[in-house]
């Protein structure tokens, strides 16, 4: 159980439980990544505008920006020298230098986005919004425009860089984009409202979660990137939040309405976790699995689901006065 803190600590400040037992509970593994593998920072993003890297071997903040506005989505460079925000009603793109906690440019669309995502090389960033920009990173300008389907959310870009798969929530498909070609090669009908997008880290599954209306029902379509067709459907719950794959494509998490589904991708067997989480990722080549809830950022290990840590987000308000509210966790990804 975690205990009740008797104090405010300074704003901005992330406590981990590895760290200050007091606040929770230890560790209960040390952390595993795949060999050669360094444990990798997480940038915890607040739907408030704010940022904050945390050192994940440490339990500390090393930086921290506010960008503004609220936050809808964000992606990080593979060196780990930018992270990408979407400020997404604002309809601005903001640079952020994590390294000294900086904004170092804003691009402004002027229309609203969504989510984004980063090819591996780091030299293209795509945003979902009335269609997908695409966004020179090295000089931070827009490049193209790409019409896909009715109001597109979930991104992700394959690993080897080739494809970006978007979901769009209001037409019921999936959107194939040509990265080379910065244009729409296939269109996929899924069914139900397609939220959210992640391709396993071998390009081998693209995995959707969608949303049926009538009763908020959950479902993960799997699709083959080599054929572009639908595997298969499978309920994981009530709700249609972020998606995540294991590093060796064992199992999909899925944030529901208050729980996550775990779906077995061998025996397609459904086990549900309580956590009432806002987002979740994996890291490359990690186990933990990273769980955004509000006030605090949970660590679970992969292999049977419990617990491993708990940073407390502290000094609920900034500067600004809004309050640090974590919704989704970020990764910088392996280069291709």
């Amino acid at each position: 159980m975690v205990r009740r803190r008797t104090a405010l600590l300074c704003a901005g400040l992330l406590v981990a439980t590895a760290l200050v037992p007091a606040f929770g509970e230890r560790p209960r593994r040390a952390v595993v990544t795949a060999a050669g593998t360094p444990v990798p920072l997480a940038y915890v993003i607040s739907k408030n505008g704010q940022v904050q890297v945390l050192d994940t071997a440490a339990g500390k903040v090393r930086t921290e920006v506010d960008t503004g506005a609220w936050i809808t989505g964000a992606a990080v460079a593979p060196d780990g020298t930018r992270v990408y925000v979407v400020n997404g009603y604002a309809g601005v793109i903001t640079a952020v230098d994590p390294l000294v906690g900086k904004v170092t440019g804003r691009i402004h669309t002027g229309a609203q986005l969504a989510r984004a995502a980063l090819h591996p090389n780091g030299e293209r960033l795509y945003v979902t919004g009335s269609g997908v920009v695409v966004v020179d990173t090295r000089d931070l300008h827009l490049i193209a425009a790409v019409r896909v389907g009715r109001q597109p959310q979930g991104i992700a870009v394959a690993p080897d860089g080739d494809l970006v798969f978007v979901a769009n929530s209001q037409d019921g498909t999936v959107t194939v984009m040509d990265t080379k070609l910065s244009s729409a090669v296939a269109t996929i009908p899924v069914g139900g409202l397609p939220q959210n997008v992640a391709v396993s880290p071998d390009g081998s599954a693209v995995y959707v979660s969608s949303l049926e209306v009538s009763d908020r029902t959950g479902t993960i379509t799997l699709i083959d990137p080599q054929t572009n067709r639908v595997r298969r459907h499978q309920k994981v719950g009530r709700g249609a939040g972020s998606v995540a794959v294991t590093p060796d494509g064992e199992r999909v998490y899925v944030a529901l309405d208050g729980e996550i589904a775990v779906l077995d991708t061998s025996t397609d067997e459904v086990t549900r976790v309580r956590h009432d989480v806002r987002g979740l990722a994996i890291p490359p080549g990690d186990r933990r699995v990273f769980l955004a809830c509000g006030k605090t950022t949970t660590v679970m290990d992969s292999t049977d689901n419990t617990v491993l840590t708990t940073y407390h987000h502290s000094a609920p308000f900034n500067d600004n006065g809004r309050r640090f509210d974590a919704i989704a966790v970020v990764f910088a990804q392996q280069r291709s």
